[in-house]
């Protein structure tokens, strides 16, 4: 079966030299199949969206106002303190970019009318007087 140079090899070298050399073999041909992939991009995470946030001083503190953005859809939200923004309020999500809000409070009176740009992944907080 083996010629007799291959089988006199054989014989000499230990059988842990042979493992050690078939396994070496067996790990080349692994990295050699797999080194010449493709790469692949994974995209996700964060979502593509901005905050807003409205505030007051003493006047409308606790009290319910309405968020027009774009003149889309009216958004009722308690408008909080200045100190409480980050922990308290509730935000309306809105997609990044120049928009145009509208604050009223609950008898129509615009308290705040302005258009505001927005980056991606911010909060913008609109403080009412």
């Amino acid at each position: 079966m083996y010629s007799s140079k291959t089988a006199a090899i054989m014989k000499k070298q230990p059988f842990y030299k042979q493992w050690a050399v078939g396994l070496l073999s067996l790990l080349a041909l692994l990295f050699a199949g797999t080194a010449c992939g493709t790469t692949s991009s994974i995209s996700g995470g964060l979502n593509d969206e901005s905050y807003i946030v409205v505030a007051s001083s003493s006047a409308y503190v606790g009290k319910k106002v309405f968020v027009l953005v774009d003149d889309v859809s009216a958004v009722g939200i308690v408008a909080v303190r200045p100190d409480a923004v980050t922990r308290h309020a509730k935000r309306i999500t809105i997609t990044p970019g120049r928009h145009t809000v509208i604050v009223r409070d609950a008898e129509g009176r615009t308290l705040f009318s302005k258009e505001i740009f927005i980056s991606s992944r911010a909060a913008k907080t609109i403080t009412l007087q």
